[in-house]
């Protein structure tokens, strides 16, 4: 439960970061490709597991299809284009904190 947490405690500045990574045309297509399908399918109302039969479940699948396709976009993106967008959120997240 404790891995859990802190998954869901990074997963704005994973979310950050991807949108970053799925406007930089380093990134390769194919795993900007993938996120898309993913969230389409996570919009659309065909499931493998449907909502309405097991709620949690269902819900769950979507997020963990999501949570996958973020990890091959960040892993599939070149080491030094993903390590610059993590250095200039961090930043912005650093000049943000000063700010306040």
């Amino acid at each position: 439960m404790r891995g859990l947490f802190s998954i869901l405690l990074r997963l704005p500045k994973y979310l950050r970061l991807s949108w970053r990574l799925m406007k930089d045309p380093q990134v390769p297509w194919f795993s900007k490709l993938i996120v898309m399908i993913v969230v389409l399918y996570a919009l659309s109302p065909v499931d493998l597991i449907p909502e309405y039969l097991l709620p949690h479940l269902g819900f769950g699948e979507d997020l963990l299809f999501f949570l996958l396709s973020i990890q091959q976009l960040i892993r599939s993106s070149p080491k030094e284009v993903v390590t610059q967008h993590a250095k200039d959120l961090a930043e912005q997240q650093q000049s943000r904190d000063t700010t306040v």
